[in-house]
């Protein structure tokens, strides 16, 4: 009897666990994947700074947290190293609810360096690039800095934080945080082409993914590659107006101040459609007065979107660590590729399509009108390619973050590709794959390559050229295949040549009749031993020793009067670009800088005036002035230039060292269709 009621006590219980199980199911968790909706994401998120614009840090902080507390939202909250050194917005933000998440804003500020020991880069304003990222110092400075603010919100908040953010965090700095704090997310600015002079052009397109431990901003194609940090990105861009120089990054979450094309971003980037899942970055900066966050602000319009998309139930409303940790669990290895496809938010009769892989990223527009289609941008991404500012410090007010490009037409317009006209009949997609179907063409497009199906008269020659693409062209295929590695090492291009003082040497008009004398001497000792009869080979021993001994001193001075120089990746970009450009004779800065400083192995090329690197990778002429550029009025400029019938100029910049365009653009009629951190290209207009 004892032991049928243990039985029926049993029995009762699991039937009561059951239907609690029924009547009451466990809520389902952002990291969890148990409904169609664990796979959207909002993450509010707020960088704190105390700037010129900061009236009352205190209140500004409390004013932007109560409009999130009584929406009864997650958030998390950046703080720069200024706001945890002040006393009353710390007691601000430890008086949050438990659903806020602290981390850091590493904005680099002058009290910041003085804690940390570290030289401040004083310029004309807080926000240049030189200034207020860590990759405007060198890579001791950039520890010394992370290690104080890491330090120092560990005894204020008793832990190290999980998320970072600035507009940009270089990879060197990521990599270090990842080692020795095991940060999970960084914050970075989505792509914008010169907006406050930071150039971030090239990323996947407003959406997260794990980063290069070379390149910031580039994906990582491999598990030794990958950063195992998640990258999220600041104001979120139009897909298709947001695209371009100017003004076009105003076209963002942040900046276009309508609420309905507010909801039009969070449509289209936090839900997943065919993607495996969809997020956005929302959120407001932290050093505005405080009726900039108040209840009748437009910031409080986007919490009131944000919210009713909690009530739906459709997104949820997560923070930087706990999106990461869900991304990390739900693609452990790398990842995946995004695909978005949206019409116009402003209603012109225009269709745009983003595909970014792990290999490359390309825009396709289709014209509803004019039934054009035509690729804007399509880069290439590779593991091998490292950050411009990965060990040499940025010594330049902006910032110059310009990832490698097949199509760039914000940067140059002649570009752009018009593939065909033909009707756009329906697009597929899913499981990480897009096919465009046209009545008699059809684009596909997998993680691997882009195939062009249909009858295309022809492919660009800056496609055909490229030097970091395959191209496959059949009678009715065009097969465009991303290379697995950059053409260059990491390491760039490093060749010997002369010093300068050798170089200097070889000029003087002694050492020049020296060698004529020597060539002279030589010449006449092989015409004394012809005249001689002696053995043709004891002639030839006789030569080829006295030879041997010429050549052989003549290695040993060389190799003791000359040294290892280089070119960078980021300028060898340009020269990539430069090369399959149309034209023949390009210019060339003629200087040299002996007290130039750098902090690389080799000394750059450019330092010593050794440029012949320009001419053996584009296979153009180079011509070597510098009257053009100490001109002292346009006129005379203007003529030196048209004497010259050149096609480009090309400039360098690296570290302190930075090579201009004289007077204005217009007056040399000159136009730059590239620019990145280390060169600039400048076409010469033909009249």
């Amino acid at each position: 009897m004892k032991n049928l009621f243990i039985v029926k006590q049993a029995c009762f219980i699991f039937c009561f666990l059951i239907i609690l199980i029924v009547l009451f199911p466990k809520p389902i968790h952002a990291n969890q994947s148990n409904d169609s909706t664990s796979n959207q994401f909002i993450s509010i998120v707020n960088p704190i700074r105390i700037s010129i614009y900061s009236t009352n840090p205190r209140a500004s902080l409390r004013t932007q947290y109560l409009e999130i507390k009584k929406r009864n939202l997650a958030a998390t909250w950046l703080l720069t190293y200024d706001v945890i050194s002040d006393s009353q917005v710390v007691n601000v933000t430890q008086e949050m609810d438990t659903s806020q998440e602290l981390g850091l804003f590493l904005e680099v500020t002058p009290k910041f360096v003085s804690a940390a020991g570290v030289v401040y880069n004083k310029t004309d304003s807080w926000h240049r690039a030189h200034a207020v990222f860590l990759s405007g110092y060198v890579q001791s400075d950039r520890i010394r800095l992370i290690d104080t603010i890491f330090a120092k919100f560990k005894k204020i908040y008793g832990h190290y934080p999980t998320s970072v953010g600035a507009w940009w965090i270089d990879s060197y700095s990521l990599e270090y945080m990842k080692h020795k704090y095991n940060i999970t997310a960084n914050l970075t600015c989505a792509d914008q082409f010169s907006t406050d002079g930071y150039e971030i052009w090239g990323q996947y397109w407003s959406t997260p993914f794990y980063p290069s431990k070379m390149h910031a901003g580039i994906p990582a194609k491999t598990l030794e590659s990958k950063l195992d940090v998640v990258t999220t990105q600041w104001a979120a861009r139009d897909p298709l107006n947001g695209y371009g120089r100017g003004s076009a990054s105003l076209f963002s979450t942040q900046d276009y101040h309508k609420i309905d094309y507010f909801q039009k971003l969070i449509n289209l980037y936090a839900s997943s459609k065919s993607n495996k899942f969809g997020q956005i970055t929302v959120g407001l900066e932290g050093d505005f007065p405080p009726q900039t966050y108040a209840d009748t602000s437009f910031f409080a319009s986007q919490l009131d979107v944000v919210k009713a998309e909690k009530q739906r139930g459709s997104i949820n409303i997560v923070t930087m660590k706990d999106f990461s940790n869900w991304y990390r669990k739900s693609f452990p290895i790398l990842s995946p590729a995004q695909i978005i496809q949206s019409d116009d938010f402003l209603d012109k009769k225009i269709k745009t399509i983003w595909y970014q892989s792990l290999n490359f990223r390309i825009n396709i527009l289709y014209n509803y009108d004019t039934k054009e289609t035509k690729i804007r941008d399509f880069r290439t991404y590779h593991d091998n390619f490292q950050e411009p500012y990965y060990i040499s410090p940025n010594r330049d007010l902006n910032l110059f973050i310009n990832i490698p490009s097949q199509i760039d037409s914000a940067g140059n317009p002649d570009e752009e590709w018009v593939m065909f006209t033909d009707l756009l009949e329906n697009i597929e997609s899913g499981d990480e794959k897009v096919t465009l179907n046209y009545k008699k063409h059809k684009i596909r497009l997998t993680k691997e390559n882009i195939e062009i199906i249909g009858d295309i008269k022809s492919v660009p020659n800056f496609l055909n050229k490229s030097p970091l693409i395959n191209v496959e062209k059949n009678a009715n295929k065009i097969d465009l295949k991303p290379k697995a590695n950059y053409n260059f090492s990491e390491q760039g291009l490093i060749f010997r040549s002369l010093t300068q003082e050798a170089a200097y040497f070889l000029k003087q008009r002694k050492v020049i009749l020296s060698e004529i004398l020597i060539v002279l001497l030589f010449s006449s000792m092989v015409l004394f031993i012809h005249k001689r009869k002696i053995p043709m080979f004891h002639k030839g021993i006789i030569v080829s020793c006295v030879l041997l001994l010429i050549v052989g001193a003549g290695c040993i001075w060389y190799f003791s009067n000359s040294q290892l120089y280089f070119v960078n990746q980021s300028e060898l970009d340009a020269l990539n670009r430069l090369k399959i450009m149309p034209g023949k004779k390009i210019v060339v800065f003629d200087k040299v800088c002996l007290q130039c400083s750098w902090h690389t192995v080799n000394i750059p090329a450019i330092f010593a005036n050794k440029r012949n690197y320009v001419r053996e990778i584009t296979g153009k002429d180079i011509v070597y002035n510098i009257s053009i550029f100490n001109a002292k009025t346009k006129p005379e400029a203007k003529m030196e230039l048209d004497k010259l019938n050149a096609d480009y100029i090309y400039l360098v910049r690296f570290e302190n060292y930075t090579e201009l365009a004289p007077f204005s653009p217009g007056d040399l009629n000159i136009e730059e269709i590239y620019s990145n951190a280390n060169a600039q290209i400048w076409k010469v207009k033909k009249s």
